[in-house]
């Protein structure tokens, strides 16, 4: 057999041991929500929490610990692509004046999201909204992965690592200018943006809000296996508005000048 052959072979292997590896976690992830059955400790660089993950999530996550030392003890963190919440729970746990809005567009997720929120007790201070963020408000294709945490609003996120399209649902998506001036919410501090390839949309439609309030932002960069160049467009927008990028291990800072 030749190298090649044997590269591809290898290759298969890996990703057909990954996709079983993932299919069993998702499974005993999904059964433990749905029941309740043990809220375990999730520890964190920025704090303990419990949810109902059945392993320790983002427990070592840079991107985490460095947006937690940056926040104030009464600032406001926008969480957008909340997932189940890991993130939104350690940082409002972390300060009792700290307010974190939540942002999660599949119904299945923010239903596991607001369980751990109320595991925490912090229901007073998470706000969860169900919808995406976007460059346009409306109704969109969401397309839910069966690895839940791929799921997006581009068919390509949705199917990496081996994963499938298990559902297509119209769910709401708006605009991040439209939600701080129109809902009543304080305007965020920080936002912290993981949301796989749709950052550029999310940042288009926060243009008055980064102009206003220049919040620091932290962004989790997806570009494995996505169509066009979402680091490129990422950063053309954010330093259009003047923004300085701090490139770091698997997601940027960047701050107003």
């Amino acid at each position: 057999m030749e190298t090649s052959e044997l590269v591809s072979l290898a290759n298969r292997t890996l990703q057909a041991a990954r996709s079983v590896g993932y299919r069993g976690y998702y499974r005993l992830a999904a059964a433990n929500y749905d029941r309740e059955l043990l809220a375990r400790r999730n520890r964190t660089s920025a704090g303990t929490v419990r949810c109902y993950e059945p392993l320790n999530r983002h427990g070592s996550d840079a991107m985490l610990a460095k947006l937690a030392a940056c926040c104030g003890p009464s600032d406001v963190v926008y969480d957008i692509g909340a997932n189940v919440g890991i993130y939104a729970l350690a940082l409002a746990s972390g300060a009792p004046g700290r307010r974190v809005v939540a942002f999660e567009p599949s119904s299945t997720t923010v239903e596991r999201l607001r369980r751990n929120v109320r595991a925490n007790d912090l229901e007073r201070r998470i706000d969860v909204l169900a919808c995406g963020v976007g460059d346009e408000s409306g109704e969109h294709p969401f397309y839910v992965s069966t690895y839940p945490e791929l799921s997006a609003f581009d068919r390509a996120s949705a199917t990496r690592w081996g994963a499938a399209v298990a559902d297509v649902p119209s769910v709401p998506i708006r605009r991040l200018d439209d939600i701080v001036l129109e809902d009543d919410l304080w305007p965020p501090d920080h936002l912290k943006i993981d949301v796989e390839g749709a950052a550029p949309a999310v940042l288009r439609g926060a243009r008055t809000t980064l102009e206003r309030h220049r919040p620091t932002v932290f962004v989790e960069l997806h570009d494995e296996g996505l169509a066009g160049d979402v680091p490129g467009e990422t950063r053309a927008i954010l330093e259009a508005l003047d923004y300085e990028v701090y490139e770091r291990k698997r997601y940027w800072r960047c701050e107003p000048r």
